[in-house]
């Protein structure tokens, strides 16, 4: 316990000197930033460019007119979609060399040196993925309160319900991703590789969700599911089964990790 903590600090400290958390607390800072904005005013930008736009079909024009006014809600529908997309594929992208970029080759990598001193790879890969855990949630908390606060000012006096059961789904989603990345990254020598081995499952993943019988079991469906639980338009234990398909699936794969590089030869 004691070397995970000293790891889990250094984890921490690392991140900052590499500019870890400056990079994803800016990416989702400005996430936070734009949803709201998006939503409020991409339908008066499409208004004000058919208006000024002679040659735009009349049909098309009307149809335009006729879309409803923002409310909050389609602020936070803005929110999961970047958050739920680019703002993974940004945390995947960043954090899959948690271990190839430790690792050298011979016995020069910094790694290399810590394990060969007898310190438990158990208590380095946890110490990492904790890591990586934290910072997705530092990064998380400041995105949806930074979209609250630009939502609450944009739409005075509209709210959303079960705005924090919506959150804890995406936030289980982005550790399920990061339990996979740990157990790409035990497997594999390079970060490009795991990166890709990531996304080659995400994508699998929604492309699987087309089967109605797997949506409310499948991990990649947990950010919409949350997201519809917002609008009402599901119940929240509905979600039940997703939430805990995808709790066992991370435990698993952080078991996974942890016995794949207890086992790996440096």
């Amino acid at each position: 316990m004691r070397n995970y903590c000293i790891f889990l600090k250094k984890e921490l400290i690392e991140s900052a000197k590499t500019f870890k958390l400056l990079i994803m607390g800016l990416v989702f800072l400005v996430f936070g930033m734009l949803s709201p904005l998006t939503a409020k005013f991409t339908p008066e930008i499409l208004k004000w460019a058919i208006e000024s736009d002679s040659t735009i079909d009349e049909s098309l024009a009307a149809m335009i007119a006729e879309v409803p006014p923002p409310t909050a809600f389609d602020s936070w529908v803005e929110f999961f979609s970047n958050i739920g997309l680019m703002g993974v594929i940004v945390f995947v992208i960043v954090f899959s060399g948690m271990i190839a970029s430790e690792l050298k080759a011979g016995s020069t990598g910094t790694l290399t040196i810590i394990l060969t001193k007898g310190i438990s790879r158990a208590s380095v890969l946890l110490s990492k993925l904790t890591s990586a855990v934290l910072i997705w949630t530092g990064s998380l908390a400041v995105s949806a309160l930074t979209c609250w606060g630009y939502t609450a000012y944009l739409f005075k006096g509209e709210s959303v319900s079960n705005l924090l059961f919506g959150m804890f789904c995406l936030w289980l989603f982005g550790v399920f991703l990061i339990s996979l990345t740990a157990l790409f990254a035990a497997l594999t020598k390079k970060g490009y590789i795991c990166m890709m081995l990531v996304g080659a499952v995400f994508v699998v993943l929604n492309i699987v969700n087309i089967i109605p019988k797997i949506i409310k079991y499948n991990p990649a469906s947990l950010t919409s599911a949350g997201l519809a639980t917002l609008g009402d338009s599901m119940e929240i234990s509905e979600v039940y089964p997703v939430l805990i398909v995808t709790g066992v699936c991370t435990v698993v794969l952080i078991g996974a990790a942890v016995a794949v590089f207890d086992r790996r030869k440096l």
